[in-house]
């Protein structure tokens, strides 16, 4: 079994721990320790009690906040002779979900490219000006996606794309978790008003995880490109901003592999139906939503892959 801890001075480690949550769920087996503060136990009472706890056949992989640091020191003194047990010495968000997400076994290889993925993360983000070009090339790349052209629709069968419905669109839970739940190959944004907004395009680019190709199209374009052969060899993720923009896509492609309905609505002002905490529906979409389940009756609503998948169609009337 993997067992995760995350170790710090003062209470920086409880300070990720609803932000990780947010993006992994609450399944994860994730201890939070918190040094020297007065509402906590001592350090070293809580990593005895989290080595007491460690059988033989799992596997730990603890962070603490600072390489040589007393908590670092406390831990490494803990975990000696255990060869099953790994600490990484400072940490960042995608450093943790990296190596969370990267390896079923860990060895200290696998760890060790974990991290080195994790610390591409961190970069100085570029203007607009300076990041034309990149926008550009990565442009190029992505139409690889839809470079076989035909004349009629091809929707013979189901093709492995997810369709989810995100008003963020491209951002850290796709770019951190979706992506490697379901392996994917390119992202597909389809939105009318992205697709003609480059400083909208270059900041949702940002995010995406290299190796990945991304298009930003319309939503008619992008049910071109989803009838094209190669939609059924690409694992693809396709995004879109609300439950209507979904039902306009999905009478086009009624073939995709799975619905899924995650964050939207609070951005959207007026009355609105709470189906979720991160679903909360007009009354318009609704009547969307009722139309999208006809469609596709195992669409599902569902924020990150550790969340059980509740049926759209138990909220439907």
């Amino acid at each position: 079994m993997k067992k995760f801890a995350i170790a710090s001075h003062a209470k920086m480690a409880e300070g990720i721990q609803s932000t990780l949550e947010l993006f992994a769920g609450k399944d994860l087996d994730v201890t939070y320790m918190s040094a020297y503060v007065e509402d906590a136990p001592e350090i070293e009472e809580q990593i005895a009690t989290f080595f007491d706890n460690l059988k033989d056949e799992d596997q730990a992989v603890i962070f603490t906040d600072m390489f040589g640091g007393s908590v670092n020191q406390k831990m490494t003194l803990a975990a000696q002779d255990k060869e099953n047990v790994f600490i990484v010495a400072g940490f960042n968000l995608p450093v943790i979900i990296e190596i969370i997400y990267g390896a079923d076994v860990y060895t200290r290889e696998n760890i060790q490219a974990l991290l080195e993925n994790g610390k591409d993360a961190m970069q100085l983000v570029a203007n607009v000006a300076e990041a034309t070009p990149a926008v550009a090339e990565t442009e190029v790349v992505a139409e690889e996606v839809a470079e076989e052209k035909v004349e009629a629709p091809v929707l013979d069968g189901i093709i492995p794309t997810t369709l989810r419905v995100d008003e963020r669109l491209i951002h850290g839970q796709i770019a951190m978790v979706w992506s490697r739940e379901l392996n994917l190959q390119g992202i597909l944004v389809a939105n009318d008003q992205a697709a003609e907004n480059e400083t909208q395009q270059m900041a949702l680019k940002m995010a995406v995880p290299s190796g990945i190709n991304v298009l930003i199209r319309s939503i008619d374009d992008v049910a071109e490109i989803l009838k094209e052969p190669r939609a059924k060899t690409r694992r693809m993720l396709v995004l879109v901003r609300t439950v209507g923009d979904a039902l306009r896509l999905a009478k086009k492609v009624p073939n995709m592999s799975y619905l899924n309905i995650g964050n939207v609505g609070k951005a959207v002002e007026g009355d609105k139906q709470t189906l979720t905490q991160f679903v909360m529906l007009t009354p318009e979409e609704m009547q969307s939503l009722g139309k999208l389940v006809e469609i596709y009756p195992e669409a599902a609503l569902q924020n990150v892959p550790a969340d059980k998948k509740e049926l759209a169609s138990s909220f439907v009337k």
